[in-house]
């Protein structure tokens, strides 16, 4: 199974009280350098990395991102995560958050058992600004899951030519030990949703 992740780079935007001036860099200003997966769902060899030729849209595909509980389960199949770091670029007086993320997959959860999905995202060198998304599925359940929301809080990256953004999700089943397996999978899209807006002149971040 391969999971898909997607940046929507241009999403949305927001006026900082500038005049005259683009709320947003122009479609052709915004650049991925490069994206890096790690992480027990992720594991080298076992993610592929892909930008366009254009620089503004990745996918990331894995086959190891799932999670077992139950009878015979390896306590480390309970838990997965994968970090995905998307380094940009992008025009001088920028900065740019978070508004939407979608998370989707499959759980099969037997009596007793919770399944968890989460993603957080942050900025390198600002790892105290972590905008998280959670949900639980309780048991028993067998179907399709969607985690997709909004950002309650902005989070925005430093103003300045560059930022790498860490995606950081993960799920899990718990308790370990039940009567019945219990499985939850991370299936495609995975997309995350931006906004820009144009600094303010005093802003440090």
């Amino acid at each position: 199974m391969r999971v898909l992740y997607t940046l929507a780079l241009l999403a949305g935007t927001a006026s900082a009280g500038i005049i005259n001036a683009p709320a947003a860099p122009g479609p052709n200003e915004v650049k991925i350098v490069n994206v890096t997966a790690i992480g027990s769902g992720c594991p080298a060899g076992h993610a592929y990395v892909n930008v366009d030729a254009t620089g503004t849209v990745f996918d990331v595909a894995f086959d190891q991102y799932i999670v077992t509980a139950g009878p015979g389960t390896n306590p480390a199949n309970t838990r997965k995560n994968c970090r995905i770091s998307i380094n940009l670029s992008f025009p001088g007086g920028y900065q740019f958050s978070i508004i939407e993320t979608r998370f989707t997959g499959y759980a099969s959860l037997a009596e007793g058992q919770t399944g968890t999905c989460r993603a957080g995202y942050t900025f390198s060198g600002d790892s105290s600004q972590e905008v998280v998304f959670q949900k639980n599925i309780l048991a028993p359940y067998e179907d399709n899951y969607n985690m997709i929301a909004g950002v309650g809080v902005e989070s925005f990256s430093r103003c300045g030519l560059a930022a790498i953004l860490n995606v950081n999700s993960e799920i899990r089943i718990q308790p370990l030990s039940t009567p019945y397996l219990g499985t939850m999978t991370v299936r495609p899209p995975q997309t995350v949703k931006v906004m820009w807006r144009r600094c303010n002149n005093d802003s440090t971040k």
